[in-house]
């Protein structure tokens, strides 16, 4: 399904039961209309047509902006009436509804678990869902929606680097184990094969299909500067360049997991300046990491200490968690590791008091940031 084809669709009931012929381009811009946008070009801009999860009615303000856009493509007024009727109908039967692309990834990020995305990927909007939206809380959206999928990859063919990196939150996987391959090479070389080896066969190709486009929506993300895809992308290849290129568009929100990179690359040292920021704006974890294994100055490496202790975490005192970092429970199974406990060199109280103020310093500089 697409929009084309309901619009389409559309076009054909205007013809066949009201006798309205209407230009499909315009229907496009109807739709636009009825969602919130001046026109379709400002819709495809930033934005996509998906679904929502449930059916949502469209008020009496979006229903007179789509009478007003009818007339003035120069429709009479009774022939109005009934375009807005089957435009309606068929955005409130599809349960349609722009979102803007930063919002959907804000949304995918979040679905998966992932990471947080930056304070500049919030958009000015409360919803995210076009510019007059007429729900009062954000409605769910289709992940799954295929309306969903073709509005994006029309977008993404036009090198628009977030509608690349929704596709790839959609698709995100691990690459398919070669020792689960078996039946699908027996395929290739042209075994005929029935029942559960031929549904193993398919599997396994439907899974390097989905990886092979997870990677090329990654990648296109991030040569075209999206900073986390880059992350992802290097990441997922481990190569030096990719991590050179991820670490030019790295912001401190990164910091820990670009070090983690890093580290596999010998090259850990390049994300010291990276680290101090994400400290400086209130990331505990990298504290940890500076006064641990970076700060040569042990008074400066207490003062990430206190200031931990300061944004709630005491990174002296040792704690199990799990492998996402919630605190472990005896009750719960899971694999348990234990952090915190850092070992930093003894100074002395007078070096204490000196890194507490500077610790309290660089805390209100946090809050004031916060505010």
């Amino acid at each position: 399904m697409s929009i084309k084809q309901l619009c389409f669709d559309a076009q054909a009931q205007l013809h066949d039961q009201h006798g309205i012929a209407v230009r499909r381009t315009h229907l496009y811009e109807l739709l636009a209309a009825l969602l919130g946008f001046n026109s379709h070009a400002a819709l495809t801009a930033n934005a996509v047509i998906g679904q929502l999860q449930q059916a949502q009615k469209f008020n009496s303000d979006e229903l007179v902006r789509l009478s007003k856009r009818s007339l003035d493509l120069d429709y009479p007024p009774e022939e109005s009436k009934r375009i807005v009727e089957v435009v309606a109908a068929m955005a409130e039967n599809h349960r349609l509804v722009a979102i803007n692309v930063r919002h959907l990834v804000r949304l995918l990020a979040g679905n998966t678990g992932r990471w947080d995305i930056d304070d500049e990927e919030m958009l000015d909007d409360d919803t995210g869902y076009g510019h007059a939206s007429p729900w009062h809380e954000d409605p769910e959206p289709d992940f799954d929606s295929p309306l969903l999928i073709d509005a994006l990859e029309q977008l993404a063919a036009k090198d628009h680097a977030d509608a690349h990196y929704a596709l790839a939150l959609l698709l995100h996987c691990e690459a398919p184990e070669d020792r689960d391959g078996h039946w699908y090479r027996q395929q290739l070389e042209g075994r005929q094969l029935d029942g559960p080896e031929k549904e193993w066969a398919a599997e396994y190709a439907a899974a390097l299909v989905q990886f092979d486009k997870y990677r090329q929506h990654l990648a296109a993300a991030a040569r075209l500067g999206r900073s986390d895809a880059a992350l992802e992308w290097a990441e997922l290849t481990g190569e030096e360049s990719d991590f050179r290129h991820a670490q030019a568009l790295a912001t401190p929100d990164h910091a820990t997991r670009l070090l983690d990179l890093a580290d596999q690359l010998g090259t850990s040292a390049t994300v010291v300046p990276l680290l101090r920021e994400a400290a400086l704006s209130g990331d505990v974890d990298a504290m940890r990491r500076l006064a641990e294994d970076f700060e040569p100055d042990p008074v400066e490496a207490w003062t990430w200490v206190h200031l931990a202790d300061l944004c709630g975490t005491d990174l002296t005192r040792m704690e199990a968690i799990y492998e996402d970092g919630s605190p472990a429970d005896d009750d719960l199974p899971g694999n348990i590791f234990a952090v915190g406990g850092i070992d930093v060199p003894d100074i002395s109280v007078e070096q204490h008091a000196l890194s507490r103020r500077e610790a309290a310093r660089r805390y209100e500089a946090i809050r004031v940031t916060e505010r």
